[in-house]
């Protein structure tokens, strides 16, 4: 259960259950049959019981058709860095034998066995659930040393991966095959039909026309930006920067927030790190400008997060490198050829046209905060400066908020993360038509104390789909933000396995965690992701099979976020930490009606995030730090109208620029567009929890992954072509 040692009596505690595979008569469980961890240490040498349960999966795991009494992750955990080295090198062993089996067949003797269903699988991708155990704990483990020896082995798979692709031996024999009487007559199935195509294209992508000497260069581009990416994220994950005020420098945050921080390391002082938990409630809720403005540029400023925006810098030159070796103008054309969007273009108009109609919206709701904040300083006798700060959009427009009735700080108390949790689980089970399942304490291993996992089926069948874990909470070295890391894909022998990390507020002696509506709404999307990953039905490894297009990858989650503004799921996910009552309908009602409160002033922002990221990414991207501070500068308020603060960059912290979303933030409006879509035409002319109409999202949608034209599912899904009639309709643009 952790990744320090345990001591005899740690052992004590855990015995049972690896004797017994979890059954709740273990005498050490508690009334609910699960342990009671106060009587671990946790502080001893690695013994034989955690790695009894670092390894269960070997012994209890059969297959992912049904239904052993435990089944458990199907992940060996390594519980050192010269395990996770060592299993990391072998790994790199397979995956060259692979290769080299394929390379060594001759041209007339390819076949789907000897050739493809080699490639689906192979060892050094998330097939193998041991490139999770090599490499995922970089993001979430409390040990140092593990996550180095993690984060080392990920930038290892990358290179393998870069390596793999350059291959033109083997890339010949998949030619070669796709030439054969078994290929081009059908006799494939769906999804492996559609591996040959994408795996050709993919490798076509990868350069295997150039010379042998562009082809090294190539290769040696990739590696240096995975490199890069992997040092930024480093930097991300592993700030532990702290900021110090008095109480009354945070006046205007509820009392709680202010005792739970009060005193930790200095007298007299609440210690602020840069988490969400943190930030958040004082950029919306904090009455002093000047802690904002600090907070603000704790985490944007020049001493933000190391060389980080130096290394955004060098990463955007190599990726123009890496388009410009492959023949394309840009990385942004590069990356969106192979997007829902197909080209650039596309993306651009798309842009531009949503700018355009947002945009007398957008100053309207820019100048309704202007005059909140106007008459704030008034009642405060404080100068007013004429002008929305970066630090003040937050601040007045939960303001404007409050004025409409929906008091953020009041609504906390009806959503505790427990009820939250749980209902939200119950509900994605009724309309999904699946079976979670919680596993007890001490039947597996995980990182740490906090973290939950579930097993899930089928409802109707019975049969095993996967497992997802649950760590919700911060804590030092973790990563930063919230998301879903898929741990293991499907193939013939598991299931899919899905992790959520997000850093949701814990609980404090006394008093649950208590969520705020957003909060609310990111776990209901973070959850949708999870549901993606375990629903899609392709087996194998391609960026296209398992897995959709980015631009699209977010509107599934997008659509079920709705969800959390019906008045009918408002009422099962809301409990009243103390009395137990549901929200009442007038608090309830003014939070939908100010659903699209200052939405096009926030809709500017998605479009600024989003034309920033392909503007780095652009024909001519910044080479330098200040180049970049230049064009942040620029783009900032011509954008949104608000200015970019002297030195302040949020490219520091933008970590999605900097991992697979690179040329690819459009995608949330892009998917946006869709999820209204999908959501207005069948779930709420339908019904939002019509169990059909839920199994037609997951067969349709989810299932399909990204094999074929996202297009055409979305088409039979929507019984017509897509539209952002919706859309426009939900941000007022159209009547």
């Amino acid at each position: 259960m952790m990744n320090k040692p345990l001591c005899p009596c740690c052992f004590k505690a855990f015995s049972a259950s690896i004797l017994q595979d979890g059954n709740d008569s273990n005498p050490n469980s508690t009334t609910n049959g699960s342990f009671n961890f106060s009587s671990i240490c946790g502080t001893c040498e690695p013994t034989k019981v955690e790695r009894a349960l670092a390894t269960k999966a070997a012994a209890t795991n059969t297959s992912s058709s049904a239904s052993s009494a435990v089944v458990v992750p199907p992940i060996l955990w390594l519980l050192t860095p010269q395990e996770i080295e060592e299993a990391t090198q072998t790994i790199l062993t397979a995956t060259k034998r692979n290769l080299d089996e394929i390379a060594s067949t001759p041209l007339s003797n390819v076949t789907f066995e000897n050739t493809i269903a080699k490639l689906m699988c192979p060892p050094n991708y998330k097939t193998n659930p041991q490139i999770a155990a090599c490499k995922f704990l970089q993001h979430c483990s409390p040990d140092a040393q593990i996550r180095e020896a993690a984060s080392n082995a990920g930038k290892l798979f990358a290179k393998s991966r870069v390596e793999g692709r350059m291959r033109s031996d083997v890339y010949e024999r998949v030619v070669a095959f796709s030439k054969t009487e078994e290929c081009q007559q059908h006799r494939l199935g769906e999804y492996e039909r559609h591996f040959v195509t994408a795996s050709l294209q993919d490798f076509e992508r990868a350069g295997l026309a150039l010379s042998r000497e562009d082809s090294a260069e190539l290769q040696r581009l990739l590696e240096e930006d995975s490199k890069v990416c992997s040092a930024y994220g480093k930097n991300l994950g592993g700030d532990a920067t702290k900021l110090f005020f008095a109480p009354e420098e945070l006046r205007g945050c509820t009392e709680d927030f202010i005792k739970e921080r009060l005193g930790k390391d200095v007298e007299g002082k609440c210690t602020i790190s840069l988490k969400y938990p943190d930030i958040i409630p004082i950029g919306q809720t904090c009455e002093v400008a000047e802690t904002r403005r600090l907070v603000s540029e704790a985490r944007e400023g020049v001493n933000a997060y190391k060389n980080n925006l130096d290394l955004v810098a060098e990463g955007v030159q190599l990726r123009k490198k890496i388009a410009t070796l492959l023949g394309y103008p840009s990385w942004a054309e590069y990356i969106c050829t192979k997007r829902m969007s197909g080209s650039f273009q596309a993306v651009d108009e798309f842009l531009t046209n949503l700018q355009t109609k947002l945009e007398a919206a957008g100053r309207d709701d820019y100048e309704t905060l202007l005059q909140l904040k106007k008459d704030h300083c008034k009642d405060m006798s404080i100068d007013f400066d004429e002008k929305l700060n970066a630090w003040d959009t937050g601040y007045y427009g939960n303001e404007l908020l409050k004025s409409k009735g929906v008091d953020s700080e009041k609504i906390r108390e009806y959503f505790p993360l427990d009820h939250v949790v749980s209902t939200t689980m119950e509900i994605y089970q009724e309309l999904l038509g699946l079976t979670f399942t919680e596993l007890l304490q001490g039947m597996y291993w995980s990182w740490h104390k906090e973290v939950r996992c579930f097993h899930v089926k089928d409802t109707a069948s019975d049969n095993s789909i996967g497992h997802f874990y649950l760590d919700l909470h911060p804590r030092d070295g973790k990563y930063g933000h919230a998301a879903i890391f898929h741990l293991v894909k499907h193939n013939s022998t598991h299931g899919a396995v899905d992790c959520m990390l997000c850093n949701l507020p814990a609980s404090t002696e006394g008093k649950p965690s208590l969520l705020r509506h957003q909060n609310v709404v990111t776990f209901f999307h973070e959850f949708g992701h999870i549901m993606h990953g375990l629903c899609s039905e392709g087996i194998g490894n391609s960026t296209r099979l398992a897995k959709c297009p980015r631009d699209f990858v977010e509107a599934p989650s997008q659509m079920l976020e709705n969800w959390c503004w019906q008045k009918s799921i408002l009422e099962r996910l809301s409990k009243h930490y103390q009395s137990g009552e549901k929200l009442p309908d007038a608090m309830l009602n003014d939070m939908i009606q100010a659903k699209h409160v200052n939405v096009a002033f926030g809709s500017l922002r998605q479009i600024y995030l989003s034309r920033l990221d392909l503007e780095i990414h652009g024909p001519h991207p910044p080479k330098t730090a200040e180049e970049l501070q230049s064009l942040v500068d620029k783009l900032r308020p011509a954008i949104t109208l608000v200015e970019n603060p002297p030195g302040n960059n949020m490219l520091r912290t933008f970590g999605h620029l900097m991992n697979q979303y690179s040329a690819s933030y459009y995608g949330y409006m892009w998917a946006e567009v869709l999820s209204a879509d999908m959501f207005a035409t069948r779930f709420e002319k339908e019904g939002v929890m019509n169990p059909k109409v839920g199994m037609d999202y997951r067969k349709m949608v989810l299932a399909p992954g990204g094999t074929h034209n996202i297009s055409d599912h979305l088409t039979k899904f929507l019984g017509r072509p897509p539209s952002n009639e919706a859309f426009l309709k939900s941000r007022g643009i159209l009547k």
